[in-house]
């Protein structure tokens, strides 16, 4: 009885009670109230992410002008901390809410990079091709305007590739001459305004570069859930710039918010979840899945993998074929993302060096050499508290370049997604943040294992070991001294000995009947009356 009450407290302990004390102590550590650790850390991440940039210098320009195949080389990366940071923040009890602004700062780090950042490249013209090649798409009739708008600002127009310093591209800034006078460069210089392809320098400039216009600005004001009310929706965006959805894509189910910002994820997550994340920067979320079990720090973790798919192959999601622009047929290639809607230019999302994506891809480009170890999308996560502790983000961003019909300089250019740079987002947890995680957790669920086994063992081996000897006890029998069977000895004169006393033998190796027969009797000789003829 000891032994099986021991097994019952174990398993209750184990199953029971310390599982539902250690999830009521990771729920009150993760919510997104005041005061606690997680909230301090999601306002201001403690530590810069990395941050790193590479180039695709175009090797042969003057070749792809006349339609030739282009030839690219990867260069970098340009190694940067990026700091995020969210303040004026403002919570929401009723409602469970918590309102921020975000903002991202990019600091260059030269004794960390590969380059300096002096160096010149070659890249597609990021603004002129940009703005003919979508115009020609989706507003053709315009296209006798922008073409002489884009002939004075871009004076003189005689390549579809721009040679430009590294670091002007990147966060110093492309000047845009827009102080003509005439309609068609009021015009234009209007419409790059509008899209927030440039910002105003002076009254007579405007500069461009991919991310200068957004370093240490405000990245959005953001409504996230805190949990407290529902820990499934920790984190999950609600309204991003006072908007619950966006006004982005042809189909109600590509607008909605999916998930969290990417720096927080609800707990007491399983292997059939995925891991949505929503980005302003591409205008969609995206959800990693489960591939297998990973180790980091010596801590068991889950390793997760993200896949962009293939639309135009995935007719049993009907549901993002609002990422086509005319689907089926019409959708981008396997392992791409269009995201023209999103950033006013015919720009591919993929993986760097189109890795997993369709194969005419990379055959379509000289010196692009795929990886999985240095291109993938990664990251390990463990599920039961909702901690991603190393993961990398790389998105690689490439031009749909084609011909310019009827244009002098452009009409010869090849269709081909020619790769302009990639940047690779990541974090990895130091020895400070995997303890805490290791004491917090580990410890305690290797605890919680050692009490469950031991109870499961002692529990059960005692009991059976107890019921062996109990009822062995019970079924005891006793040994018995064997006994042989001579034939009797039926004479009672010769039976006789002293004080006239007959001994009668009751034969040997016969099991006694009843207790005490296990010696023969003996009798008196007056007793034995002889037999009479």
């Amino acid at each position: 009885m000891i032994c099986v009450v021991v097994l019952v407290c174990g398993m209750v302990f184990s199953y029971g009670i310390f599982p539902a004390i250690l999830r009521f102590m990771i729920k009150q550590n993760v919510l997104l109230k005041p005061g606690t650790q997680i909230r301090d850390m999601f306002e201001k991440i403690p530590f810069p992410l990395d941050f790193r940039l590479h180039l695709f210098n175009v090797t042969n320009p003057d070749e792809v002008m006349r339609g030739g195949k282009p030839r690219v080389k990867d260069i970098g990366p340009l190694y940067f901390e990026e700091w995020k940071e969210k303040y004026d923040t403002v919570d929401n009890v009723e409602e469970d809410t918590l309102t921020f602004t975000l903002r991202n700062t990019w600091i260059f780090r030269p004794d960390l990079s590969a380059l300096t950042g002096e160096e010149i490249v070659t890249v597609p013209h990021p603004l002129l091709m940009g703005v003919l090649l979508m115009v020609q798409r989706d507003r053709e009739a315009m296209m006798p305007l922008v073409k002489k708008g884009a002939n004075i600002i871009f004076n003189p127009l005689e390549s579809a590739f721009l040679k430009v310093r590294i670091m002007d591209l990147l966060f110093d800034g492309i000047f845009v001459d827009c102080s003509s006078q005439d309609f068609a460069v009021k015009a234009l210089c209007s419409g790059m305004d509008s899209e927030g392809a440039v910002i105003p320098y002076n009254e007579t400039h405007y500069k461009f570069s991919f991310f200068g216009m957004r370093n240490h600005t405000e990245a959005g004001r953001w409504v996230v859930y805190r949990g407290v009310k529902n820990i499934r929706d920790l984190g999950r965006v609600i309204s991003y710039n006072d908007e619950t959805e966006m006004d982005i894509w042809d189909g109600d189910e590509c607008n909605q918010y999916i998930g969290t910002d990417s720096t927080i994820f609800p707990p007491f997550l399983t292997k059939q979840d995925r891991l949505w994340a929503w980005s302003p920067e591409i205008c969609r979320s995206l959800g990693a899945h489960y591939v297998h079990k990973s180790k980091y720090a010596g801590l068991p973790m889950s390793y997760f993998e993200l896949e962009f798919g293939d639309l135009k192959a995935s007719l049993n999601e009907p549901h993002n074929h609002c990422f086509c622009r005319d689907a089926p047929d019409d959708c981008p290639p396997k392992g791409t993302m269009d995201l023209s809607p999103c950033l006013g230019g015919p720009i591919i999302g993929s993986k760097p060096h189109f890795y997993g994506a369709d194969p005419k891809l990379i055959e379509a480009v000289d010196g692009l050499e795929p990886n999985k170890e240095a291109h993938d999308v990664y990251i390990h996560f463990e599920l039961f508290t909702g901690s991603p502790v190393s993961a990398a983000k790389r998105l690689q961003f490439s031009m749909e370049l084609g011909p310019i019909r009827d244009h002098e300089v452009f009409g010869q250019l090849p269709e081909v997604i020619l790769p302009m740079f990639w940047a690779e987002e990541g974090a990895s947890l130091n020895k400070t943040w995997t303890n805490q995680l290791k004491y917090q957790l580990f410890l305690g669920l290797k605890f919680n294992a050692t009490v469950k086994w031991l109870t499961i063992i002692i529990g059960t081996f005692g009991a059976i070991g107890s019921a062996y000897m109990h009822f062995r006890k019970e079924f005891k029998t006793s040994d018995v001294a064997p006994v042989s069977a001579d034939t009797p000895d039926t004479n009672p004169s010769s039976a006789k000995g002293n004080n006239d006393v007959v001994s009668v033998s009751l034969g040997k190796n016969l099991p006694p009947v009843i207790d005490g027969l296990d010696k023969p009797p003996k009798m008196m000789a007056s007793e034995i009356r002889p037999d009479r003829y």
